[in-house]
């Protein structure tokens, strides 16, 4: 009988998955807090940035308005 030499071939490496992004340990809660603080800080030293904030603010309260009004006058 004649014996076929098989070569012993190295298995394949399981697939190493991608480098994970370092997470920030802090908690959803302190991440938000210090975005707050960051945000006053910015409004309180740049007036640009305040006059921008407060007026994009107003103008989405007055859209919010306007679209209750639509929405209750079109039920009667």
């Amino acid at each position: 009988m004649t014996e076929t030499a098989t070569t012993a071939q190295p298995s394949p490496r399981p697939a190493t998955p991608p480098p994970v992004a370092k997470v920030d340990p802090r908690s959803r809660r302190t991440l938000r807090a210090l975005g707050r603080k960051k945000r006053q800080l910015k409004l309180k030293t740049d007036s640009a940035f305040a006059k921008a904030f407060f007026e994009s603010k107003s103008k989405r309260s007055t859209e919010k308005k306007s679209g209750f009004r639509k929405k209750k006058k079109s039920k009667k």
